[in-house]
């Protein structure tokens, strides 16, 4: 569902920019990285580094940084956290509504000599007290964006209820966990765009490993999804609708930190939902931008940056 049109690469005049709503975690992200091969069960050298994350701010601060008109509803902690997110979000003039908790959710991710995820500890039970209530007093929000982001963070109750009650927006979710990945089966036909890795994919499709792409998309489609985007690591992605198929390659470089990859795929799939653009291409390579970078966002994320990144 493309909307908006191009004229000369930016939208014409008298086009609205559709506005995005994200909904779900920010995050504080601590990464411990070995300084040589990570050998586990015993006590590795290595160095830490913190920077923001969470699933929904990730891509929102993408978003922002694209230039698209994006609004962060999410859950800040009375501490140094909630500072730091909201000094970053007018930075990169993302919109803010925030409930308020005691603690700014974390994440701690272990990974290994080649900056691979090896295990995480997700910290994130606060993201649930974003409830159905605080739903509703924003739901002047909810009625002005065109396009709903959901993290699968978010309570049950809280999940269903938006995607219900705005099921006539446009409802994009990215999984990003299996032990989570059950939460979307009951909203599988509110949902116009699904996001996943291939193994997220597979597990809550049930699938073997050798079913092909085509098939393991349509799985999705038969539950209600409009659209399937699955990333495949160095293997590039694809995406699956009622009519189309389609591939794309990763270009290989040098990979500085795979946390945060995904999200940047998904608001580069927005970005070009939004400027009629083509989505494999866009969130290809916003994630090849990430990837290049040890923040879960790269700073240098911009509408030139990502024209001009080959792939």
């Amino acid at each position: 569902m493309l909307k908006n049109k191009k004229k000369n690469g930016k939208i014409g005049a008298g086009d609205e920019m559709e506005k995005v709503l994200v909904v779900g975690g920010s995050v504080i992200d601590i990464f411990a990285y070995p300084k040589n091969k990570l050998i586990l069960k015993d006590s590795n050298p290595g160095y830490l580094k913190k920077s923001l994350g969470g699933s929904a701010r990730n891509t929102a601060e993408n978003l922002a940084r694209l230039d698209v008109d994006t609004t962060l509803f999410t859950v800040l902690g009375k501490d140094e956290g909630r500072r730091w997110i909201m000094s970053t979000a007018q930075e990169a003039k993302l919109k803010l509504s925030a409930t308020t908790t005691e603690q700014t959710p974390s994440y701690i991710s272990i990974l290994n000599e080649e900056k691979d995820l090896v295990v995480s500890i997700a910290l994130m039970d606060e993201i649930e007290t974003l409830s159905v209530e605080d739903v509703k007093k924003r739901d002047n929000v909810f009625l002005r964006s065109n396009i709903i982001v959901l993290d699968i963070n978010l309570a049950q109750e809280t999940l269903e209820y938006i995607a219900k009650t705005y099921q006539t927006k446009d409802i994009y979710i990215d999984v990003i966990s299996n032990q989570k990945a059950y939460k979307i089966k009951t909203i599988y036909p509110y949902i116009h765009t699904l996001k996943m890795s291939i193994l997220e994919a597979r597990y809550l499709a049930e699938a073997l490993e050798d079913v092909e792409n085509h098939k393991l998309g349509k799985y999705f489609l038969s539950k209600g999804v409009k659209q399937i985007f699955i990333t495949n690591g160095k293997q590039g992605s694809f995406y699956v609708s009622s009519n189309e198929f389609k591939e794309i390659k990763n270009k290989e470089v040098k990979v500085k930190n795979t946390a945060g990859a995904g999200d940047s795929y998904l608001a580069g799939v927005i970005y070009a939902r939004v400027n009629n653009l083509d989505p494999l291409v866009y969130g290809t390579r916003a994630s090849l931008i990430t990837l290049q970078d040890e923040k879960t966002v790269c700073e240098q994320m911009s509408v030139e940056k990502i024209e001009n990144t080959d792939i």
